[in-house]
Formats: structure tokens, sequence, C-alpha cells
């Protein structure tokens, strides 16, 4: 099987804190973390849902100006996580990606609001597809993961990495991680979910799953690298051309018309 070869790109997930009295200070702790994310060099760098708790983001509002300033000067990609946005007379999660033009490059609206979001937002219609570099990204956030059909859309629209800004409670940690390593081991797709760190109730455990082909026994082996406590980041270079060629054979391999109810 020819695997091919496509860049590495080097990733990170932003492990912050929330304050719910504080909303500056978040906004302060997050850029540091992403300008120590892109100071190692990270291309793409993902902050997880919820950072600003239940804020309503507007257009013009400090986070996009100030995060717009770090793209221009770290020359990055910033998943801005996810927040409450209101546009147009609603409010929706928006998950908004920012280029390293400071420009809005991507805004993934949550589809499968979990319990209480669904009293203040709507959920959004579809998976978007964006480019970083030439590679091919989609975003799902948090509870969009919990769904089988969310990753595989993203597949399927030709995603070779998934964003999954998230917020998971300490004892949720194990089953988020094992929906993760799933999506990726059956859609032959890489993810980077950060979460929040806020003890005892949120742990953290952000997680970057890669996945490394064993071709003597034609398996394929799971790669994590997993934040431990802390408001910290954590990086990887993901290698996406030899996931390419056994991504298109598992997409091919599937028999839809056996999948009528």
């Amino acid at each position: 099987m020819d695997l091919g070869v496509v860049p590495t790109i080097r990733v990170a997930a932003v492990q912050t804190g929330i304050y719910s009295h504080d909303e500056k200070r978040a906004i302060r702790e997050a850029e540091a973390l992403v300008r120590r994310a892109a100071k190692n060099g990270a291309r793409l760098i993902c902050l997880p849902e919820h950072w600003l708790l239940s804020k309503v983001v507007e257009s013009e509002d400090e986070v996009y100006e100030r995060f717009a300033e770090v793209a221009i000067e770290t020359d990055a990609y910033i998943n801005l996580g996810a927040f409450y946005e209101r546009e147009g007379g609603a409010t929706y999660l928006a998950s908004p990606t920012m280029g390293p033009n400071g420009e809005v490059v991507a805004r993934q609206r949550k589809v499968h609001l979990y319990r209480g979001e669904k009293k203040r937002a709507l959920p959004g219609e579809r998976f978007e597809i964006f480019k970083v570099d030439g590679v091919k990204v989609g975003t799902l956030v948090c509870h969009d993961a919990v769904f089988p059909e969310s990753a595989r859309t993203a597949a399927l629209g030709g995603a070779e990495l998934l964003l999954v800004p998230s917020l998971i409670i300490s004892s949720g940690s194990r089953p988020w991680h094992i929906y993760l390593m799933s999506r990726s081991l059956e859609n032959r797709v890489p993810l980077v979910s950060p979460n929040v760190y806020h003890p005892p109730r949120v742990s953290g455990k952000s997680i970057i799953v890669d996945l490394e082909y064993d071709r003597q026994h034609s398996v394929m082996r799971l790669k994590t690298v997993v934040a431990h406590g802390g408001r910290n980041v954590i990086l990887a270079d993901i290698e996406l051309g030899s996931k390419r060629a056994l991504r298109e054979e598992r997409l091919r391999e599937r028999r839809t018309a056996a999948y009528r109810l």
C-alpha cells in the first residue's frame, strides 16, 4: 500500500483554568498559554470549550481583538475553543478559528447541545471543513464526539485532523477519552481535544490522539499525549500522510446499503 507523504503539523491543546468572576484573567491566561504553544512551534492551537463560562460573545468582543493580535504576532492558527456567541439575534455555541492574518477562517456551531445548553443556544446544522496549510481540518464541539456520525461526516468531508474543544468533569474523563480514541481509530483521523482545569470538579486531562500503522501486523495503534494537572500546554507533531490511504480504504469498505433500518 502506498501511504504517500504530506507535511507534518505541530498541534497544541491548551488547558486553561476557568474564572467565574474574572473574565479578564481568563483571557490573559489563555493568551499566555497560546503564546507558549506558538513559541514551542505549534502551528494549530486549540482552546477548550466554555473557558469563558456563560459569557455571550459579540463580534466586536475583546476576545476576538486580543486573539487576532496573537494570531498575527505568532503566525499561528488559533481555535478559540467554544463559547456562546450571538449572531443575527440568535445565540449559538460557536467554535471559531483565527488564521495568521487575524481573521476568522472557520466557525463551527455545536450541533449536539448538551442538557442546559439547549435552553441557551440553537444547534448548528452542519459540520464545516477548513484548511490549515493545505491540511483539511474539522471541528467537533465536546458532546458532538459522543455521536459517531459527527466524526464520520467530517471524515467523509475530507477531514485529516479533528479539533474537539471540550469541558468534561473529572468523573467523565475516562469515558471522554474512550469516545475520542474510538472516533480517531474508526475514522483514521488524529484529533486534538483540550479541557479546562478547575479542580476538583474538572481535572483537565486534555488529550491529543495520533495513530501509527504497524505494517508487520497490519493494525493501527493509537499514540496519545495527555495533560496532567495544572494550566498548561501539550504538543504533538502529527504526520498525516501515513493515515490518508488507510482512511480512504476504511471509508471505501463501508457497505451503506446494509445500514438501512
